[in-house]
């Protein structure tokens, strides 16, 4: 049986004749895990989601979302994906609750029960045109319609993007909540890292089409540190660590941020560089990703 929710194996897109926004990603996402996309602005997030849910077609390699290929079977993709869409478009002279209604006949497993427990929770009411709502609350009934159909995968694509911080914090601590009552795999893209830590198991990071590292995020902090060193005098001019992705320094002190981190590293600095002290830090998410695309 296969583990994963999305497989992808050597996946390419070209747009024209130059611009190549997924360079042969594979790209595997645990069955049950809340797994976050990230990568800034043009990292080739949003071409690979729209390739997995069958809306553009691939140029080469492979795709498989719950078992079923995307490209030759995306009806059977999309019964089974709850899916929200960057600067998701609705019928906006629709009600909420016309919409609800219209959405709902397409759906043998919608669950009116969780419709009405998320209205209650987003403080909406099915009388309100989607025409007079604000971007949070158009967001908030989105994911209404992507949750209520009851679905095995739940794909987000950067649902936070544009809405002021209050309200991208209530969004995000409402799909905490609603994770924590229902086991589904959640794939969410974002460039907004900050706000998605607190919600991931596995973590995939995009830059320029290419995907540099996909792994739990327990996983993630323990391959990548942060070397602090104090020096008694002036730091050496040539500091190089394996693995290294970025170096600072100010004064006395110089700071390296290393992948694919070995203890051992700590010995190699101290026998080449002989520093007074170092020190091991554990990044976050938005460190790391920073280190790796900034």
């Amino acid at each position: 049986m296969n583990d994963f929710a999305i497989s992808t194996t050597a996946l390419k897109k070209k747009y024209g004749w130059k611009k190549e926004a997924v360079k042969g990603i594979d790209l595997q996402v645990p069955k049950g895990s809340v797994y976050v996309f990230l990568g800034r602005n043009g990292a080739g997030k949003t071409t690979t989601i729209k390739m997995l849910m069958g809306l553009l077609a691939r140029d080469s390699g492979k795709t498989e979302v719950l078992g079923f290929d995307s490209e030759k079977d995306p009806v059977s993709v999309r019964s089974r994906v709850g899916f929200v869409a960057e600067n998701q478009k609705m019928y906006d002279w629709m009600t909420i609750g016309e919409l609800i209604w219209f959405n709902k006949s397409f759906y043998q497993t919608w669950d009116d029960k969780l419709v009405d427990s998320l209205l209650s929770r987003f403080k909406l009411t099915k009388d309100l045109k989607l025409k007079n709502l604000s971007r949070g609350m158009y967001a908030q009934v989105a994911l209404i319609l992507a949750l209520c159909q009851d679905p095995e995968l739940v794909i987000l694509d950067d649902p936070i993007s544009g809405l002021d911080p209050v309200v991208r914090r209530e969004f995000m601590e409402s799909i905490i909540e609603i994770l924590h009552e229902k086991e589904r795999t959640i794939f969410f893209s974002t460039h907004i890292v900050n706000e998605v830590e607190k919600l991931a198991d596995h973590v995939g990071i995009m830059h320029e089409g290419n995907l540099l590292v996909s792994m739990p995020v327990e996983e993630l902090k323990n391959n990548v540190k942060k070397i602090r060193m104090i020096f008694d005098d002036k730091i050496p001019d040539d500091i190089a660590v394996a693995g290294l992705l970025k170096k600072e320094s100010s004064g006395h002190e110089v700071s390296v941020i290393v992948k694919d981190f070995k203890k051992e590293i700590l010995k190699d600095i101290a026998d080449r560089y002989k520093p007074k002290t170092s020190e091991i830090q554990t990044l976050t998410i938005e460190d790391i990703f920073v280190a790796m695309v900034g």
